[in-house]
């Protein structure tokens, strides 16, 4: 298999440099533009995962608050005659989380705020 030759190209001092147009070149070229496409999309999934760790938390901590609450609803709508216990269980299985009219209970909490503030953070920053 023949080898190329390479090419005498001038230099701005005059000097040549021996340059080997091919592959390597091309190879260089291309694991350039995907180093630098690549990091940036590695560091956004990263905060990425990093809000929805935070959100997790403001989730389980929510829950935490909230079930207690729920429960009493649920017992009081059973304790109604007039209503059907599955009635009950289906209504407020909901309980909590805000609808048309009614805001989600304990977004005050530190993990849900921290949560709101790394999620707009992020949002931010892809603008």
């Amino acid at each position: 298999m023949a080898t190329r030759r390479a090419r005498k190209r001038p230099c701005r001092q005059g000097l040549h440099l021996r340059v080997r147009t091919g592959i390597r070149h091309a190879c260089f070229s291309i694991f350039s533009a995907l180093l630098v496409l690549i990091v940036p999309v590695e560091a956004w999934a990263d905060k990425a995962q990093d809000v929805a760790a935070l959100e997790a938390k403001c989730a389980q901590d929510r829950e935490a608050k909230i079930k207690p609450l729920r429960e009493a609803q649920i017992a009081k709508c059973k304790a109604d005659a007039a209503n059907d216990p599955e009635h009950c269980e289906h209504f407020f299985s909901d309980y909590g989380n805000g609808g048309r009219r009614t805001p989600r209970l304990f977004d005050d909490l530190p993990s849900c705020v921290a949560a709101a503030k790394a999620r707009k953070a992020l949002h931010d920053e892809d603008d």
